[in-house]
């Protein structure tokens, strides 16, 4: 976790690049009053803000971030010996090594979606290990001729998926990547034309990071020409217009965001597709929700986000992620509304949801870096929730 805020470094890293607040502001094509709040600690970094100024700055996000991509494997651990696993298993595609008598692809799809609803469940490394077998015993099978090669191809595309959640969850970018361009390369070839636009919408978590949002929207345009009017399609149609409307929010226009979260929440109530057609998409009347909570925080509209809050109930237990990634934003909405006491409410409230995925998320840093930076007196409340999180206030 972050031990300095985004403030100090976005600071430190404009005046390195010898330029004002003002011409960073306007590189970035946000407000040099925001740019001021920001460094001199009185308003949170959005993640909007941080893509924004990396992309003018010419840095990673990590950087300012301030995370390390490598403090997972830097001593031996469940955490690096997953990594090393997964890392020899995707480098064996072409030189599988299957360990036992061959697997059935009956048997490596149950095993799989047992991976999946560990990883839904936000047990990562209780399942993670499980799955770079998987891969080596996957991979002859995708040479098949076929109908046989298109299924188990279609295996393998879940399964890189799942690789690469795997490998962005413990911060290793460039196996995450590698899986990704794995996927991407592979959906044209499983006989299924959602998988592409299944891709896509991974694809466009590219967009985000990096602040290439129009970018991002166009190719999630050219996604939906392979969308079909199936259950499955709908679901589809329901996780590329919340990827949309994170997207348009980000570039400024909340009006445009709203109208693609209304376009979901509409599919969803008339048709209830499937929640989970493929492993990562979730069309479900919970995300759903959780999206449009989160929308109004994108454009430092807190108020709005507390409004939404408190006209739903979003509780689950069998989904931690998304709870958890709820009360996250509405820590950094309470902050904003200017309520901190609320806002450690529901630091805590994620905390005890989701411990690993509040503890690894950058945003809460930046909340309670923020928070401390506006409290006249720090609370032993805020500075024991710091501590448990591993930031430095």
């Amino acid at each position: 976790m972050a031990t300095e805020s985004i403030g100090r470094r976005v600071a430190a890293a404009r005046k390195l690049a010898g330029l004002t607040q003002q011409q960073l502001a306007d590189r970035a094509h946000i407000s040099a009053s925001l740019v001021s709040q920001v460094e001199r600690g009185t308003k949170p970094a959005s993640p909007s803000f941080v893509a924004s100024i990396a992309r003018a700055l010419q840095v990673a996000p990590a950087y300012l971030y301030d995370s390390r991509p490598d403090e997972v494997v830097e001593q031996p651990s469940a955490e690096s010996a997953v990594v090393a696993e997964l890392r020899a298993a995707l480098d064996a595609y072409d030189d599988p090594r299957p360990e036992g008598g061959p697997l059935t692809l009956a048997v490596i799809v149950d095993r799989l979606n047992g991976v999946a609803r560990a990883l839904h469940a936000d047990r990562y490394l209780e399942t993670a290990a499980s799955l770079p077998p998987l891969l080596h015993h996957l991979f002859p099978l995708t040479e098949q001729a076929g109908h046989d090669g298109e299924q188990a191809r279609a295996v393998l595309h879940d399964a890189y998926r799942m690789a690469a959640s795997i490998a962005g969850q413990l911060r290793q970018a460039d196996l995450a990547a590698i899986a990704s361009e794995r996927h991407i390369r592979l959906a044209p070839t499983t006989g299924d034309p959602l998988r592409i636009a299944l891709s896509a919408y991974h694809r466009s978590t590219t967009h985000l990071k990096h602040a290439d949002y129009r970018a991002g929207l166009r190719m999630l345009d050219r996604a939906r020409e392979h969308l079909d009017d199936s259950p499955a399609g709908r679901a589809m149609a329901v996780q590329l217009d919340l990827r949309s409307a994170m997207l348009a929010a980000r570039a400024g226009d909340m009006g445009e965001g709203d109208e693609w979260i209304g376009e979901a929440r509409a599919i969803v109530d008339e048709f209830a597709p499937p929640e989970r057609p493929y492993f990562n998409v979730d069309a479900s009347k919970l995300n759903a929700v959780v999206h449009w909570c989160a929308l109004p925080v994108e454009t430092y509209n807190g108020s709005e986000s507390v409004r939404r809050a408190s006209t739903v109930t979003v509780a689950d237990r069998t989904r931690p992620e998304r709870v958890a990634h709820h009360h996250i934003d509405l820590a950094r909405a309470w902050m904003l509304h200017g309520d901190r006491e609320q806002a450690l409410v529901n630091l805590n409230e994620a905390r005890r949801v989701s411990p690993r995925r509040t503890r690894q998320h950058p945003q809460v840093g930046e909340t309670v870096v923020t928070l401390a930076a506006q409290q006249r007196r720090r609370s032993d409340t805020l500075a024991g929730f710091a501590r448990w999180a591993g930031i430095q206030l």
